[in-house]
Order: structure tokens, then C-alpha cells, then sequence
């Protein structure tokens, strides 16, 4: 008995430096003694489990995916698998290039099915987040092909689009997008948004306004319809649509500045004195 009492001591105590480490951030060392405490930690234990998780965690944590990968896989496979080890374990999957991998993780993570449109479109909106924006058209595309009229994933591509300036490519895509889903203020607001990058102020508006219309609590739509009334010379819609974004979002800097400019226009100079003072302060900020 006593041998076993000292084992079970020493596994414990194992077990506990390494969660110290781990608590305290610091991975490196965490990682070695969490390799340490598997050796002698039971595979049917709570602490083995708990080991397995932390240490795919302390690799992921130190970027070093690839190595985080089979103990992320087997932390999945628990019997109650720790979401964050799906999140983990599908961003590392993502920048090691295993699409596979990552669309199961991610499936398992939002409880849909692997084989399903919404894991691989889901799986391009985390590509998007690690700006895999490549990958994430590709995803997006087998999203499409399973269910050619699958919310969501033609304003992806349009993203993307405009993400690499190709903006007759996202025109098209947003408006495919709105044929399918067209409850979108996003949508609109994006395709208002390719419209001004090229400054088309009379195809911008529309869409813009729409977006409002469907969501009137988002600032960026107002922005950049504040932007195209400005361009326009239509001072008098330009203020009145800046101050309410400016209301919804005080600390925006380009509604300051847009703001500023168009109180210029209208001769309005100690107002638009403001606004320029309150742009540099939040400029000065960043």
C-alpha cells in the first residue's frame, strides 16, 4: 500500500507543477511537464484527460500547431470534449493547410454534420479570420456546390472579392447573395461598399440605404452613405446621415473627419472645427 500511496502522491504532484505552469502561462514548461505526467498518469484517469487537453493547448499556444494536433484530436475524442479543444484544434488545422481536419473539428465544435455545407462554410469563416482568404473561397465553393443556394456564402466570396480589390467579381457575388437571401443588411451594405470603392456614388446609395432599412443600428452603412451624399454635393443628407452614425459610434474617426469636411462645405466652420479637433484626438489615440 505504501508504494502505491507514493506513487499516487507523485503523479498528483506531477500533475499539479504542471497545471501551475500552465496557470501561469507558461507554456514551454508546461508542455514538458504535462509530457512528463502522461507517462505515469492512467489513460482512464481525470488527470490524464486533463493533461492531454493542456498540453494541446500549451503547443497551440506556442504556434506550434502542427505538434498540438494529435493531442487536440484526442482531447475531441473525450468522452466530454472541451469545445475550446474543437476551436483549437480546427485553427490549427487551418494554418497547417489540413482543410479535412479542420471542417470535422469545426462541424464537432458547431454540432453540424462533416459533410455538410454549413461545416465547410463554416470553415471558410474561420479561414477568413487567419486572412486564408484562398482557402476560405475554396471552402466556400464546396459549400456552394453542395447546396448552390446556401445563405451566406456567395457574401463570403464577395468578401473575399473586395478583400483582393477584384470588385466586379464582388458586385457579382453580393448580388447572388441578396437573390438568395435578401434579408441581409450585410449584404447590402457590402455591395454599397464595393459600389464606393469605385466611386459609383449612384449605385452605392441604394444598397447602402437598404441596409439601414434592414438593420438602422449599424454605423457603416450611414458612413459610407454619408460619404456618397458628400461626393454627391448633397451637403444638407451628407449631415444629417453623419451625425446619426456619429450617434450610434462617437469614436468613429472617419465620421468625424467626413462630418468635419461637410460642415466645411456648408460654411459651418466653427462646427467643422470641432469635428477636426475630435478627429485628431482619436487619431492621436490609436
Amino acid at each position: 500500500m505504501v508504494p502505491l500511496l507514493l506513487l499516487l502522491l507523485e503523479v498528483s504532484a506531477s500533475h499539479q507543477a504542471a497545471l501551475a505552469a500552465y496557470k501561469n502561462h507558461r507554456f514551454a514548461e508546461a508542455v514538458d511537464r504535462f509530457s512528463e505526467a502522461l507517462r505515469s498518469e492512467g489513460p482512464e484517469s481525470p488527470e490524464y484527460s486533463e493533461s492531454v487537453l493542456l498540453l494541446g493547448q500549451s503547443l497551440y499556444l506556442q504556434s506550434q500547431y502542427a505538434d498540438s494536433i494529435p493531442w487536440l484530436e484526442k482531447a475531441v475524442s473525450a468522452k466530454e470534449p472541451a469545445p475550446e479543444a474543437a476551436y483549437m484544434l480546427g485553427n490549427a488545422c487551418i494554418l497547417t493547410r489540413q482543410s479535412d481536419k479542420a471542417v470535422k473539428a469545426f462541424a464537432q465544435l458547431f454540432q453540424v454534420a462533416p459533410d455538410s455545407p454549413a461545416a465547410h462554410l463554416t470553415t471558410a469563416r474561420m479561414m477568413m479570420h487567419q486572412d486564408l482568404v484562398d482557402d476560405a473561397a475554396r471552402e466556400a465553393g464546396v459549400a456552394l456546390r453542395i447546396d448552390p443556394n446556401l445563405p451566406e456564402a456567395h457574401f463570403l466570396l464577395g468578401e473575399v472579392a473586395i478583400f483582393q480589390a477584384d470588385l466586379v467579381t464582388a458586385v457579382a457575388e453580393l448580388k447572388k447573395e441578396i437573390a438568395v437571401n435578401p434579408g441581409s443588411s450585410m449584404a447590402y451594405y457590402r455591395l454599397g461598399d464595393a459600389y464606393s470603392r469605385t466611386e459609383d456614388w449612384e449605385h452605392a446609395i441604394p444598397p447602402l440605404e437598404r441596409s439601414i432599412w434592414l438593420n438602422s443600428n449599424f454605423s457603416g452603412p450611414y458612413i459610407l452613405l454619408g460619404k456618397a451624399y458628400f461626393k454627391r454635393k448633397e451637403l444638407a443628407n451628407a449631415e444629417g446621415v453623419l451625425r446619426h452614425a456619429l450617434r450610434l459610434d462617437p469614436q468613429n474617426i472617419s465620421a468625424h473627419y467626413l462630418l468635419g469636411q461637410t460642415l466645411m462645405q456648408e460654411e459651418k466652420a466653427d462646427e467643422a472645427e470641432k469635428e477636426f479637433v475630435r478627429w485628431k484626438e482619436l487619431q492621436r489615440k490609436q
